[in-house]
């Protein structure tokens, strides 16, 4: 399959699920002191469209390509990859998130809606809001980990050029650790952009760490 087509496929999917919620899909429970603020929204079309997407990355066909190590993998490259691959994943979760949420409003009112606000909270908010908000983080750790481990490129580095790949002469890649070590390195993002940059491959600190590294490939 194409970059191009697989570009047109995650613009289609963001413009039908924000458009089949009014721009607005997830689940939130906010509380100060004693004002609180709880939102759920999703639509049938989001949610399909959400279950399509997540088979799509799953199964979609990635061209057969080559390494050119002639090449370096900018920075930002990565940043552009991640930044897609970040959209892909915040789609999936927050339509799947709010299910819960809204499944538990029905019970409550004894009507099922597809949104709904409200300025009081339950106990069951937070058990419910909190759960969805670590499947994120783990659907985001398992998407970044699975795939250089199955020797396949995410959406964001197909469509970027680049893939992730055992370091020269490493046997056993850590791809756990390369994804939890990148998350704190984006947190402290000025000061790893900064000793990338000092390097001649612009590698990053948690590649060399992990015993991978970036590769560009041929488009």
């Amino acid at each position: 399959m194409s970059r191009l087509s697989v570009v047109a496929v995650m613009l289609c999917s963001f413009t039908l699920i924000s458009w089949a919620t009014g721009g607005s899909v997830g689940a939130s429970s906010i509380c100060d002191n004693s004002t609180c603020a709880v939102a759920a929204s999703l639509s049938p079309i989001s949610l399909l469209v959400a279950i399509a997407l997540t088979l799509f990355v799953l199964r979609y066909r990635q061209r057969t390509s080559l390494a050119d190590e002639s090449k370096v993998v900018g920075i930002w490259r990565r940043f552009g990859a991640f930044f897609l691959d970040f959209v892909i994943v915040l789609m999936v979760a927050s339509s799947l998130g709010a299910v819960p949420l809204l499944t538990a409003e029905a019970y409550f009112t004894g009507s099922f809606q597809w949104a709904f606000e409200r300025e009081f909270a339950r106990a069951t908010d937070f058990i419910l809001v909190l759960p969805a908000a670590l499947g994120a983080l783990l659907l985001l750790f398992f998407y970044f980990y699975q795939h250089p481990r199955v020797d396949r490129q995410t959406v964001g580095q197909y469509v970027f050029g680049y893939r992730v790949m055992a370091a020269e002469g490493a046997d056993n890649p850590q791809y756990g650790a390369r994804v939890l070590l990148s998350f704190i390195g984006l947190c402290m993002w000025p000061i790893s952009v900064a000793f990338a940059l000092r390097t001649k491959n612009r590698a990053f600190w948690w590649d060399a760490g992990t015993y991978s590294r970036t590769v560009r490939v041929d488009t």
